[in-house]
């Protein structure tokens, strides 16, 4: 990290006025941040994103850290569907988070990367709340992939 400018302590803190300062370039005519680590004066930046207010800014881990950080400046939760990760319990204390916080969960997309191709596993993702499924694709010749990818979009809704 260090070799990129960023101290490993201080880290979360850079990221956070980093997407800040991101996303009021993206939404404000001239906008200007003035923070710890990003500091500029009023700038133009055109053209803005087409997608309104922004892109969303999607944030992954499974810690209640994460969670925080997904409430506090980000757009979305990017999980890890595989292994003992409880996608609902942590779902639940995200809405729980973001209901204290006075944030919408409504606008806020959860994406299940990793996620099992199949229809019972996609099935509870949606009943917890998941907004999308990423599947994996191996690093194979388009025979191997080409036919994955038909057996998944069958699962698309």
């Amino acid at each position: 990290m260090e070799n990129h400018g960023t101290e490993f302590k201080s880290r979360f803190r850079r990221l956070r006025e980093q997407v800040l300062a991101m996303q009021g370039i993206w939404t404000r005519d001239e906008p200007e941040f003035h923070g710890e680590f990003v500091n500029f004066d009023p700038i133009w930046y055109y053209p803005k994103p087409v997608k309104q207010p922004h892109s969303p800014v999607l944030f992954g881990g499974e810690s209640d850290f994460t969670l925080q950080r997904v409430v506090d400046f980000c757009d979305g939760w990017l999980s890890r569907t595989r292994g003992n990760v409880d996608i609902a319990g942590r779902l639940a204390e995200l809405k729980a988070r973001a209901a204290r916080a006075g944030r919408d969960t409504q606008t806020m997309s959860v994406n299940g990367f990793g996620a099992k191709p199949d229809a019972a596993t996609l099935d509870s993702y949606a009943t917890a709340g998941v907004t999308r499924a990423l599947f994996d694709l191996p690093s194979k010749d388009r025979e191997s992939v080409l036919p994955l990818l038909d057996q998944y979009a069958k699962l698309i809704r």
